[in-house]
């Protein structure tokens, strides 16, 4: 098979992009400033003022997914996956190098050549809490990775069955509160005992905590099998209509679920960190190759397809060039630092 080019002329994205204006921003993510939102082309030449095309060759581009098939991480590659390979012009290999809560898959791509052929999908605070809390035993920096964009985050929520006896989340804490211990959580393993925590801190409860290494995928079945009295995750929980809300993690309520109370609405203030998911490439790839990517991704969001299959969803789309991209990285490791009290 001949070697396939993926060649974006970015400076007519970015025509494209002053025609079409700026969109609305979205909503504040908890922890840190606003989330910029650009149009599809996001950033600047990525071949400079003389309009040259920034380009990069793969004969394929392999897609790192560090956790199991069926989670959030694996939800937002497969929604863009097909227009992202008609951004691009060529087949997107996805694996699932799971294990070490992410830091397998992570790890793979710290070692990958910097040439544009090889992503992954990143969610925060997940690889921020890794970076932080293990330091060199994790065997990456999350500050080294290139941070291609963000393309979408949700509130953290306590999900339960369908059918538990604790639908709202009063029922939850009360439960808890008389029965110390003796309720169980589960989350993606030690990010999810970082979410845990903040909520433990907010509530005063005492509940068991049950990490669950390969994601969400992993997770849904356990509480809807019982097995397991709640969860916290993103809105990725709620795929498969298995799971139900039962308190949202921020400051605002959220227009698909009117009657789910955010923690502090339901006095207890405190719980503010939400799930992001994006694009990242090795360290040390050329600053042209990152802005190539951007395009694609900014490009991908803006596909029919993709936008009704968002549409389906109750997650906030983001639409950032790379300069917005690493400065939400760093707002959100930041918070995730002060979350763990470093």
């Amino acid at each position: 098979m001949g070697i396939r080019r993926l060649s974006l002329v970015v400076a007519v994205l970015a025509l494209l992009a002053a025609a079409c204006g700026a969109q609305e921003e979205p909503s504040s993510p908890a922890g840190g400033s606003e989330a910029a939102a650009t149009d599809a082309g996001g950033s600047e030449a990525a071949g400079g003022e003389d309009g040259a095309t920034a380009s990069l060759e793969c004969q394929a581009v392999d897609v790192i997914i560090p956790y199991s098939p069926g989670g959030g991480s694996d939800q937002q590659v497969r929604r863009l996956q097909s227009a992202l390979e008609d951004a691009t012009g060529t087949r997107l290999n996805i694996t699932y190098q799971e294990g070490g809560d992410g830091s397998v898959g992570w790890n793979a791509l710290a070692n990958a050549a910097p040439d544009g052929c090889t992503i992954s999908n990143v969610v925060l605070p997940n690889i921020s809490n890794l970076s932080l809390t293990a330091g060199e035993e994790v065997g990456f920096n999350a500050e080294d990775f290139e941070y291609i964009a963000f393309t979408e985050y949700s509130p953290n929520i306590i999900g339960v069955g369908k059918d538990s006896e604790y639908q709202t989340i009063e029922d939850f804490i009360n439960a808890a509160k008389e029965n110390p211990g003796k309720l169980s959580i589960a989350g993606v393993g030690s990010n999810g005992e970082l979410l845990v925590n903040e909520v433990l801190t907010a509530t005063d409860m005492e509940i068991t905590y049950v990490p669950v290494s390969g994601g969400v995928g992993d997770i849904i079945p356990q509480v809807a099998g019982g097995h397991v009295d709640a969860a916290i995750s993103g809105f990725s929980l709620l795929d498969g209509e298995q799971l139900i809300p039962i308190a949202l993690s921020g400051t605002e309520l959220h227009e698909d679920f009117p009657d789910v109370p955010t923690f502090e609405e339901a006095g207890y203030p405190g719980v503010n960190l939400v799930t992001t998911w994006g694009f990242i490439l090795p360290p040390e790839t050329p600053q042209e190759i990152v802005e190539a990517w951007n395009a694609a991704v900014q490009k991908a969001l803006q596909d029919e397809k993709v936008q009704e299959a968002y549409a389906e969803t109750s997650f906030i789309v983001l639409e950032q060039d790379a300069a917005e991209a690493r400065s939400y990285f760093e707002e959100q490791h930041e918070a995730t630092k002060t979350t763990l009290g470093q």
